[in-house]
């Protein structure tokens, strides 16, 4: 009688406002940073098969040459036959990665691991909240701006043609360079408020409270350049235009007589 011989493969599997000015830092550096964020505005496998056939010859021989129970003399089981256990492969599980800690800035040293502003669904959809939504998120990449000295979420969700927007990026980005640093400068939006009716342009307004958290410009030598100390609640006005399925901001200005 032929014997049944099993061959088992375990495959594991391992698993600024108004003009911006200039300050003298130091007798090589000149850069400018306007008064706070804003301007007053006038407007509103492979298998040979010759192996194949030796193997199936030899296991038909050692069939027909095998007495009652006994193995053959000189055949020895193959290894990693079904009687053989394998232990099992253990893996250790690699723990998620600790988020980043935010630190604000400091008369030590800049901001580190600040969030990045993450525009709301409510933000991008064409009625009165979503509008609201938009412009308070604008804001948060203001303050986003002053902190880390990336303009690009506020001009991403800008006009091009904002000459406010592009004077507070102009005098904000500078500060973050050769060591340099800002403290403070988060926008915090108190009221905020549209009719959300097109003006003869087509474009909406949202009038709005807003007050900037003190800023401090810092040298990079660790020394105070400037405080422009505690700024009062100013009145805005963010005039912004829908299109592709988007906000966009044209223009952000204190209303006239608003002083920051």
């Amino acid at each position: 009688m032929m014997d049944s011989n099993t061959t088992t493969t375990h495959a594991i599997t391992m698993q600024g406002q108004g003009q911006p000015h200039q300050h003298h830092h130091g007798d090589r550096h000149q850069h400018r940073h306007g008064d706070g964020y804003g301007y007053r505005s006038g407007r509103r496998g492979w298998v040979v098969p010759g192996v194949v056939v030796f193997l199936s010859v030899m296991l038909v021989l050692s069939g027909c040459t095998s007495s009652g129970d006994d193995p053959s003399p000189g055949v020895t089981s193959p290894a990693g036959t079904a009687g053989e256990t394998t232990p099992p492969t253990t893996t250790t599980a690699v723990p998620p990665p600790t988020a980043a800690v935010y630190k604000p800035a400091s008369d030590t040293g800049p901001a580190e691991n600040v969030p990045k502003p993450v525009l709301p669904a409510k933000a991008q959809e064409f009625s009165k909240e979503g509008l609201i939504a938009f412009t308070e998120y604008w804001y948060s990449t203001l303050g986003y701006a002053f902190e880390t000295g990336d303009p690009e979420p506020m001009m991403t969700i800008t006009d091009p043609g904002c000459r406010t927007c592009n004077a507070m990026k102009e005098a904000v980005v500078p500060w973050h360079e050769e060591g340099r640093w800002i403290v403070g400068g988060q926008m915090h939006v108190l009221s905020s408020d549209t009719p959300f009716t097109p003006a003869a342009d087509g474009n909406y307004q949202v009038t709005l409270m807003v007050r900037q958290q003190n800023v401090k410009y810092y040298r990079g030598d660790k020394t105070l350049a400037e405080d422009r100390g505690v700024k009062p609640t100013v009145a805005d006005i963010l005039i912004a235009t829908y299109g592709s399925g988007r906000w966009t901001a044209i223009t952000v200005e204190h209303l006239q007589g608003s002083g920051a």
